[in-house]
């Protein structure tokens, strides 16, 4: 079988140079479970490396096209191609592809100039979003959009006015994010005019007062979200409970499985939204976003190779969509910048695939990483590469240690080529030079601000695994101990994947189970999952201090529960390497 497992593994790599010689999903289905990889980690490897095959050069050219999920309403047209067009950019803006929904929505108004709600639904998609704001450009130019829409009503139709009328008062007020905020995606911040919170019961009371137009309600559930980016959470509870009506009515609608993913997250109760989560990359498998999607769900509640492999499929979406005609940007390859989100589903998918001990597929996102954001490209936007330096020091140590220094400006580069090269030297068992790099994580200093904490952990923790290797257990656990804090308090905010690639609290757990004090270890790796679920590490500290502690029927179950949930070499675990 393991023979049979390195063929297969071989194949997927394969794709990476020829697509045709990729096994195909039946063949993997037929796979089975052999020791050392999972069918998972192949599907995933496929699809990043069918992603490289398919690269080259795209041109714009949005089509009407399947598999983008559901959006749209009736609007006041009898041109079917206005309708398909209004229709289609608002599944468009539901999956997040923010440019084609606009896009599309001028087509809708070029195809019907005298629709008020084609005109509507541009204003719509010219508006904030969950992640983005608008500027003052931006907001007049939707102010003019909705004004227009409200110009263009027919007498005697109370539906197209409110709705028109709603969105002229969403656009009234200058923007919030004209005043140069700021969002957790480097966008103006998401809060659009400063008036969302009442455009969204505007839209709410629209909603009730059609309750068959159940469109209505997601959209309105999307604005009033959309404050609580800016810790407004007026609007959670509402924008839940329109949702959740919703689903119950059409449990296959993909706008409102992709907000309540959100909403539940922003609830702390992410795991409420699993059954729906765990559906909508097969609801909408041409929309890389909501393919995405279910990793923030599958995250918080410990499915971290699962993870891994849907922003796997969601880079290969993003390409598909790109051959297809979609997205103004050009991507992949060197071919000019990637989507938009391309970066978020990278970053996801490695830490899923690092949580989870998927070192081949963990590899696969850095070697990725580096064809997507060559050295020539480092500082565009958003680039996740320094993150892939954990998976080279882990799994290739060698690899990490021969990484020259980057051009990036972005002070994590550095950062985290210290601590991935100071990790890769303990892997090698050379303490002393790891020393050497805990040092230059201190003398390091950015050129701009106050150290981020990143930098603050990541000496910690190097001189928590340092101390573990030379065994000072009680004095790692106080180094860990200061990183987990940190961490705790300073870097659990909203941030998906986490800023910190694992919960250094694991590894206070670590610690105190190799200096013998089986109770703390266990109270400490109880502290980590409570945040960081079936993290299958934590769990094997929990088990084997179970063990040491004599409760031999609880710790054989954790290590059974660890090791189904490790796709990594479980023989070879050590305190100090967790």
């Amino acid at each position: 079988m393991r023979k049979q497992a390195a063929i297969w593994t071989a194949l997927a790599l394969a794709a990476c140079a020829n697509t045709s010689s990729a096994p195909t999903p039946e063949a993997i289905q037929q796979l089975g479970a052999a020791p050392g990889v999972s069918r998972e980690t192949l599907i995933a490897l496929n699809a990043v490396c069918g992603a490289e095959g398919k690269a080259g050069a795209y041109s714009r050219n949005l089509k009407l096209a399947g598999g983008m999920g559901t959006g749209g309403f009736t609007v006041d047209t009898q041109n079917k191609n206005a309708q398909d067009w209004f229709d289609y950019g608002l599944a468009l803006s539901h999956a997040f592809y923010h440019q084609d929904a606009k896009a599309a929505m001028r087509r809708s108004v070029m195809a019907d100039p005298n629709c008020a709600l084609c005109e509507w639904g541009l204003a719509w998609t010219l508006g904030p979003t969950l992640n983005y704001g608008i500027d003052e450009a931006g907001r007049a130019e939707a102010l003019e959009a909705a004004r227009k829409s409200l110009s263009l009503v027919k007498p005697g139709d109370q539906r197209a006015l409110a709705l028109a009328q709603a969105m002229v008062a969403r656009y009234a007020a200058p923007s919030a994010a004209a005043n140069g905020e700021k969002n957790v995606l480097g966008g103006a911040k998401a809060g659009g005019s400063g008036t969302e919170h009442e455009f969204g019961l505007a839209m709410q009371k629209i909603a009730m007062d059609h309750p068959d137009e159940t469109e209505f309600a997601v959209l309105a559930a999307h604005s009033l979200l959309i404050p609580v980016r800016g810790d407004d959470n007026r609007g959670l509870k509402p924008a839940i409970a329109l949702l959740e009506g919703v689903l119950k009515k059409k449990p296959d609608d993909t706008g409102a499985i992709h907000y309540y993913i959100h909403a539940t997250e922003f609830d702390d109760r992410a795991e409420d939204a699993l059954g729906y989560a765990k559906r909508l990359g097969l609801l909408a498998p041409a929309a890389s976003h909501l393919v995405h999607m279910p990793a923030h769900t599958m995250f918080h509640a410990g499915l971290y190779e699962e993870a891994a492999v849907v922003n796997a499929k969601a880079i290969e979406a993003d390409t598909d969509w790109l051959r297809a005609g979609g997205d103004p940007s050009a991507p992949t390859a060197g071919q000019g910048d990637p989507p938009m989100y391309y970066a978020h589903n990278l970053a996801f998918g490695l830490a899923g695939a690092l949580m989870a001990g998927d070192s081949q597929l963990a590899l696969k996102y850095e070697s990725h990483a580096n064809l997507i954001w060559p050295e020539a490209k480092v500082n565009l936007r958003g680039n996740p590469t320094y993150r892939t330096y954990v998976a080279l020091a882990r799994y290739a140590p060698d690899k990490m240690l021969a990484l020259p220094d980057s051009k990036g400006s972005n002070p994590l580069f550095a950062i985290y080529r210290h601590y991935g090269r100071g990790e890769a030297l303990l892997v090698k068992g050379d303490i002393a030079a790891a020393r050497e790099e805990l040092k230059a994580l201190d003398a390091f200093k950015p050129k701009e601000g106050a150290p981020p904490p990143e930098q603050i952990v990541a000496r910690n923790v190097l001189e928590g695994r340092i101390a573990m290797a030379e065994g000072r257990p009680r004095d790692a656990a106080r180094f860990f101990s200061t990183a987990a804090k940190l961490q705790e308090d300073k870097m659990t905010g909203y941030m998906d994947p986490p800023q910190w690639w694992y919960p250094v609290r694991r590894s206070v757990a670590a610690a105190y189970l190799k200096a013998g004090d089986f109770a703390k270890a266990e109270a400490e790796a109880d502290k980590s999952l409570k945040e960081w679920k079936n993290d299958p590490l934590a769990l094997w500290v929990k088990g084997k201090a179970q063990l040491g502690a004599g409760h031999l029927g609880a710790g054989e179950a954790t290590m059974g529960e660890a090791q189904d949930r490790w796709l990594g070499d479980f023989a070879s675990i050590t305190e100090g390497a967790i």
